[in-house]
């Protein structure tokens, strides 16, 4: 497996898929590309894009960016949106932002049908038409989001709360309680054997609130799994 960068976050195919709710092969297939035959010679995808462990990965790891540019794209995905004008869309963002993660820096918008990239002058370009549209049409829509200078940085997962994050300067980018620290998943399995969130509380020394901010995240988490 590749090493775990500080700051970088590290997901495995199958934590990546559990929260995006997203099968760890589709995730492969996006970050790695894929070959098939099809009535001739063999065919070969490239991947949508380099991820940040790189692409020789014996056991692939994911970074945070790559886990919100695999979010984008299945969100798209499910609106039936195809992989090349995706893949198109995420080339023409690439050469305009110049990042290789154009999907999560602050100039992507979307008004949940289109793709939308914000040039320097304020206007938003239709990354699927590439024509100017007037900046009002669209609402960005990372509002979950947390951003240091243009790239995401924080990953709100109860956002109207803030109180569970994916930071991946800690933990490893793994979900947390973002007042202490504590993993949502550590919190889950400690009341499953103490059943009690009182117990839960006193045993990590934070609010009761919080625990039951932990177990809805990860109720809500196993509940994408199981549709």
């Amino acid at each position: 497996m590749a090493d775990a960068e500080f700051g970088i976050g590290a997901y495995t195919l199958a934590e990546a898929g559990r929260l995006l709710a997203v099968s760890p092969t589709t995730i492969r297939r996006w970050l790695f590309g894929y070959s098939y035959h099809h009535h001739g010679p063999r065919t070969e995808q490239k991947p949508l894009w380099r991820p940040q462990y790189g692409l020789d990965q014996e056991e692939p790891l994911l970074g945070f960016r790559d886990l919100l540019e695999a979010r984008i794209v299945r969100g798209f995905r499910q609106l039936h949106i195809g992989l090349p004008t995706i893949r198109a869309c995420l080339n023409y963002a690439r050469e305009v932002v110049e990042d290789d993660h154009p999907f999560s820096t602050r100039r992507f918008k979307t008004d949940g049908r289109r793709l939308f990239l914000e040039s320097d002058g304020g206007m938003l370009i239709d990354l699927r038409v590439r024509q100017h549209v007037f900046k009002r049409i669209v609402e960005p829509s990372f509002v979950d989001l947390d951003f240091d200078a243009e790239a995401a940085s924080r990953w709100w997962l109860l956002p109207r709360k803030r109180t569970i994050v994916i930071d991946p300067t800690r933990s490893f980018g793994q979900p947390i309680v973002a007042e202490s620290g504590v993993p949502t998943l550590r919190v889950a399995q400690a009341f499953g054997a103490e059943g009690s969130v009182a117990r839960v509380a006193r045993l990590y020394d934070l609010k009761p609130a919080l625990v039951r901010d932990a177990l809805a995240f990860e109720r809500q988490r196993k509940e994408k799994l199981a549709a």
